[in-house]
């Protein structure tokens, strides 16, 4: 098989599975980043539960700190306000948000006569605890909590009065301790309750008002900068709020973005307060009951109780809170949050496609790599062919004079050659041969520089007949031991051009030398010089040689100035070459400022034509003169 053929073979071949490659490479990557896709959405969702259980925790832990604080500091008073004080005041001076409590009042409920309740606030300037009316945003908490009827253990039966629940209260505190008890929290208001049973039929209800301002501000930003905040920002949209008739009461907002967010369909949700979950059945779930002063417990399913008091991972005290008024669907502070991206999954998605992207993206570079690879592979043992060709066609160049002059000197020098004449003639020959051989060496030898660098040539006024005459004088034995019939045509009055006259010598010789090799049966060729004029003024000036020989098709076209190159039908008829002659003078023309041009049709010859450009100045004036001369008076 010719090489050429098993090239394309190859190239047939590679292509076809370099393309199945990359479509299998590009299938199982998009199966793959679905999985790594499914893994993303879960760990997702996993740290954002995290990080909302997080939130919640960290609440817990700052509103422990202020109840166990107070509680503390109530039961070292005796349950005394106007001891508390000072106390409170201590705290205050130490703790890590002391604006987090805005006031704290005791209400001292008489169990016996209602007449005899009063509300105390304590002063922590004044250092005491002073009665006061119930405020305005403290009425409604007043209304519940004096209108209140609590139910029996499980929920059902006639309601029983505030004594009666009491006593049982007492009881089981009497039993158990209050450690069971949990911290109400009024979420309205918001404000943390807790009930100290007294002796006798007394009460007094705990009342910490909050700063909703510094709960917003301090408290909740902390906890969503920590929780909700990733390496390049803020990566969850978070808001606080209250449902209320499907309304909400906005308590904590982290941008205008998560004041936005449908709390119907977010990214996540949890209570902050009680269940962490709202319940689908109202009636399950340990909350306060009515009212916070039961005994705890009541309401779950089987009696279990639930500890006012936790121990949390790192042994630290934790109080557990319920909302007050406990609401039917068990809805209370809720936290709220979104992605940035607009949900979990567009953020799941955008991050998937930007793993396509990258991933396809790697796998075109592969592609492109592997074809420049092929495609280089395909070049390399293309040139390295053209080479071997070369060194082939240089070899037969080289030893065919070399065998002629080594046949003359031998003839010679045994003195089978007596005669005067014909030791002309060998000596002729052998001559001859030389300076064939000579030339062979100069060619390869110039190529070789000129591929190196640039070459600078001597640029000098140039008449083309002369270059025209040196050239065919140069080749003339060549011309006529081919039995060629060659035509000169010049135009007179041609202008003169700037050029290396050897340079442009040798590579019109090179042409005329190329048009007798591929010159076919007709051995025919022309030379021809003449003007292109522009408007009547000569613009350029063209020197072409021309041949009726094998010519060369518009495919190989393209790769005849291509060093070494030498196309498949020429080597097939075993014409001998270098491939090295039209790239050669290809590279004088263009370094002389010209340029070399090719036409050719296979079967019917070749025309090669060198142009140069006009000097502007230099010899308009004979150029327009020169217009008018009729073509049939060119020399030939």
């Amino acid at each position: 098989m010719k090489p050429h053929l098993k090239e394309r073979l190859f190239t047939w071949a590679a292509i076809p599975v370099l393309t199945i490659v990359l479509i299998v490479l590009a299938v199982l990557q998009y199966k793959w980043s679905g999985q790594i896709s499914t893994a993303n959405r879960a760990q997702m969702q996993a740290s954002l539960q995290a990080a909302l259980f997080g939130f919640r925790m960290d609440l817990t832990r700052e509103l422990s700190a202020v109840a166990l604080e107070v509680r503390s500091a109530m039961d070292a008073a005796g349950g005394d306000p106007q001891k508390f004080a000072p106390k409170l005041r201590h705290w205050q001076q130490t703790a890590a948000h002391p604006g987090l409590v805005a006031s704290v009042y005791v209400w001292d409920m008489d169990l016996k006569d209602q007449r005899n309740n009063r509300l105390l606030q304590v002063n922590t300037a004044k250092e005491t605890a002073e009665v006061v009316a119930w405020p305005p945003h403290l009425e409604p908490l007043h209304q519940h909590l004096t209108t209140i009827h609590f139910p029996n253990d499980h929920g059902h039966g006639p309601p029983m009065d505030l004594r009666e629940h009491s006593r049982h209260t007492r009881r089981h505190i009497a039993e158990h301790g209050d450690a069971f008890l949990p911290w109400g929290v009024d979420q309205s208001v918001p404000a943390l309750l807790y009930p100290m049973f007294q002796p006798g039929e007394h009460i007094k209800l705990i009342i910490v008002q909050l700063n909703q301002s510094v709960l917003e501000k301090e408290v909740f930003s902390e906890l969503a900068q920590k929780y909700f905040r990733g390496s390049s920002g803020q990566e969850y949209n978070v808001k606080v709020l209250i449902p209320n008739d499907g309304k909400e009461q906005i308590l904590f907002s982290s941008g205008k973005q998560a004041d936005n967010i449908d709390s119907s369909a977010p990214d996540g949700s949890l209570n902050l307060f009680g269940p962490p979950f709202r319940r689908q059945n109202p009636g399950m779930g340990g909350s306060l009951g009515p009212g916070i002063f039961g005994m705890p417990g009541m309401g779950m399913p089987g009696g279990r109780p639930q500890f006012g008091e936790n121990r949390g991972p790192t042994s630290e005290r934790l109080v557990r809170f319920e909302p007050f008024p406990p609401s039917p669907d068990q809805a209370g502070l809720q936290l709220v949050v979104r992605h940035q991206s607009g949900s979990l999954e567009a953020a799941v998605s955008s991050l998937r496609n930007r793993n396509l992207i990258v991933s396809f993206s790697v796998l075109v570079l592969l592609g492109v790599t592997m074809t420049l690879i092929v495609v280089g592979a395909q070049r390399a043992r293309r040139l390295a062919r053209m080479q071997m060709d070369f060194v082939t066609g240089v070899s037969h160049e080289v030893r065919t004079p070399l065998a002629a002059i080594t046949s003359a000197a031998e003839n010679i020098s045994h003195g089978v050659i007596t005669d005067p004449q014909q030791v002309v003639r060998y000596g002729n020959s052998i001559l001859r041969q030389s300076r064939q051989l000579t030339t062979l060496m100069e060619q390869v030898l110039l190529f070789a520089t000129t591929q190196r660098s640039n070459r600078h040539y001597e640029l000098r006024e140039l008449d083309l007949s002369e270059v025209i005459e040196a050239a065919l004088e140069s080749t003339a034995s060549i011309i006529h031991g081919a039995g060629f019939t060659v035509e000169k045509q010049v135009e007179p009055h041609l202008p003169v051009i700037h050029g290396d006259y050897g340079a442009l010598t040798q590579c019109l010789q090179n042409l005329i030398v190329n048009a007798v090799k591929y010159g076919g049966e007709a051995r025919w060729l022309r030379v021809r010089a003449y003007a292109m004029r522009d408007n009547g003024v000569v613009t350029d000036v063209a020197l072409t040689v021309d041949d009726h020989g094998i010519g060369i098709s518009k495919t190989e076209l393209k790769h005849i100035f291509e060093p070494f190159y030498r196309s498949p039908s020429v080597l097939d008829s075993q014409i001998r070459g270098t491939g090295l002659g039209l790239p050669l003078a290809q590279a004088i023309v263009q370094s002389m400022g010209g340029q070399l041009l090719a036409e050719s049709e296979l079967g019917k010859g070749s025309s090669f034509t060198i142009w140069f450009p006009v000097i502007k100045g230099l010899n308009a004036h004979d150029a327009k003169l020169s217009s008018d001369l009729p073509a049939s008076e060119f020399p030939s």
